[in-house]
This record gives C-alpha cells, sequence and structure tokens, in this order.
C-alpha cells in the first residue's frame, strides 16, 4: 500500500502515546487536519463511518437549521399585527422548533459516530409573502414551505443512499425515521396547500381559514 508524503510524514516523526495510537486512516486523516497540526482522534469511531457520510450529514445539518430559520421568519410575518393569522403563525413557529430540534439530534448522532460537527454560515430568510392576483399570501408561504420540506427529503434520501453504498445499518436506520417524518409533512403541507387554493385570495375567507386551522 502506498501512502500520501504528508501521511508518511506523521506516520514517522510524530510520536503516539500508546493508549492514543491511531487505529484507522481515518484516526490518522484527523491528525493532519488543521495545516498539519494534531488534533484529538476520535476514540469511538469505527471505520463503518466514512468521510462522505460525514459531510453529508453537515450539509444536512445546514439544511435543517436553514429551514428552520426560514420558518420563524414566516411565524413573524403572519404574527404582524398587518396580517394577524395566528393560527398559521403557530404552525410555522413550531414547524421551526421542529426543524431546529433535529438538526440538534443529527449534530448529536454526528458526535456520537466519532464525526465531527461542521456548522455552515446560513443565508438570510426570505422575509416577504406578498399576495397575488390569484394567490393570498398564506397560499404563498405554505407553497413556499412545500418547496422546502422537498428539498429536505432530496438531502435525506441522499444521506440515505450514501450510508447504503457504505454498509452503515445505523447510519440508515437512524435517517429512516425522519424519511418517514418528512414524507408525512410534506403530505399535510401539501393539504393546506390545497384548502388556500380552493379559499383564493378573498381576505375574508383566508381570515375565517385560519381562525379553523389546527397546527
Amino acid at each position: 500500500m502506498s501512502f500520501p508524503v504528508a501521511l508518511l510524514s506523521v506516520l514517522t516523526t510524530t510520536t503516539f502515546v500508546a493508549s492514543a495510537a491511531p487505529n484507522t486512516i481515518i484516526d490518522i486523516a484527523y491528525m493532519l487536519e488543521g495545516k498539519g497540526e494534531e488534533t484529538v482522534v476520535s476514540r469511538s469511531r469505527h471505520p463503518s463511518w466514512h468521510v462522505e457520510s460525514e459531510s453529508i450529514l453537515n450539509e444536512h445539518v445546514a439544511l435543517e437549521q436553514a429551514a428552520a430559520v426560514q420558518y420563524r421568519a414566516l411565524y413573524a410575518y403572519f404574527r404582524r399585527d398587518s396580517v394577524n393569522l395566528k393560527n398559521t403563525a403557530k404552525f410555522f413557529e413550531e414547524s421551526a422548533n421542529e426543524e431546529w430540534g433535529h438538526a440538534s439530534e443529527l449534530m448529536s448522532y454526528q458526535i456520537t459516530r466519532g464525526g465531527k460537527v461542521d456548522i455552515k454560515p446560513l443565508d438570510a430568510p426570505v422575509h416577504e409573502f406578498p399576495a397575488t392576483d390569484s394567490k393570498s399570501d398564506a397560499r404563498v408561504a405554505f407553497e413556499s414551505a412545500l418547496a422546502m420540506e422537498k428539498k429536505v427529503l432530496d438531502s435525506l434520501l441522499r444521506l440515505h443512499a450514501t450510508c447504503g453504498k457504505r454498509v452503515d445499518p445505523s447510519c440508515q436506520d437512524t435517517i429512516d425515521h425522519y424519511v418517514q417524518d418528512q414524507v408525512t409533512a410534506i403530505d399535510h403541507i401539501a393539504r393546506h396547500v390545497a384548502d388556500l387554493d380552493r379559499v383564493g385570495n378573498d381576505g375574508h375567507a383566508v381570515w375565517e381559514w385560519d381562525n379553523e386551522f389546527e397546527a
């Protein structure tokens, strides 16, 4: 087996404490991070937690966080005194909390597997959801939420497929739960869009819909 020059340098020049000696190439790669500076080796990491899975999971966590921030912006919009759709606002507030919870749970899973959480910068959310001639602002918002939830599902399926390729049943079992939740969420939001399509852009009708809406 041939090793990269940088890896050979670590192997030949670094003195390892017996109890902390790297057991895999992944461990040694961690010690190469930070421009050659030695970092703490993860002792819980198993070779089944592949660097590709680790990277895609971090990308998905960022997507969950972005969804949470966007839902928080939706909540704030519908709580404005000029909009005042209280139940719609409540729905988006609960959705924000749920997405942020998913991100936190998956970061914990990353740590449990011996991976490194890499928190990504988030883009600013959309703050305005103007109505059109045929759509209320509520319908515009729910259509935006539907597209976002489908994007999250695509990301989960990508992670699930990667874990399958790497023969990692723990990862697949963990992601299965989130995939099913996502499918259910997409169905619920799609039905809200259908309801709002029937309501149209009549302000009073939208207000009545919100009064009967259960988050």
